[in-house]
């Protein structure tokens, strides 16, 4: 894992009838191909000025909050071959905002929980962190709702 980096993320479910008004938020749309019998996820990111591309491999939790990633920035052209690969496709809007000087986002797609995503620096501070009033469960650590495992019945 020589050329990974951590990621620490808390995750929750939400009270749907309490989220914030989505206009006010920058919103990227995610389709994401979830490679058969990988740990792999081909991602196509849009914004509203730009298209980025990327290859993920992850490498499995070290702790509830963490896990090792790499991703590989693409041309189109390699992101094109790559789709061609078998896998089950998700597609979601993602609407950042901060709170509290964290980076936090809610991923909304269709046959899928909503989910508050919060991303850190350290684990002590993700440990330490008080989500938003409309964070209902927290489902960091519950692999049913990480998007691969999602995406089989999306």
């Amino acid at each position: 894992m020589k050329y990974s980096e951590l990621e620490i993320e808390r995750r929750w479910l939400v009270h749907e009838d309490e989220l914030p008004d989505f206009s006010e938020l920058k919103v990227k749309i995610l389709t994401d191909l979830y490679i058969t019998d990988s740990r792999l996820r081909l991602r196509k990111e849009e914004s509203i000025d730009s298209i980025k591309y990327k290859l993920c491999k992850k490498y499995g939790k070290t702790s509830a909050i963490c896990e090792p990633i790499t991703n590989i920035y693409l041309s189109e052209t390699e992101y094109g071959f790559l789709s061609k690969l078998e896998g089950i496709e998700v597609v979601r809007h993602r609407y950042y905002f901060p709170y509290n000087g964290v980076k936090m986002s809610i991923n909304v797609g269709r046959n899928i929980p909503t989910i508050l995503e919060a991303e850190f620096t350290s684990e002590a501070e993700a440990l330490a962190f008080l989500p938003p009033r409309f964070a209902a469960k927290e489902v960091s650590d519950a692999s049913e709702y990480e998007v691969a495992s999602m995406a089989t019945y999306a």
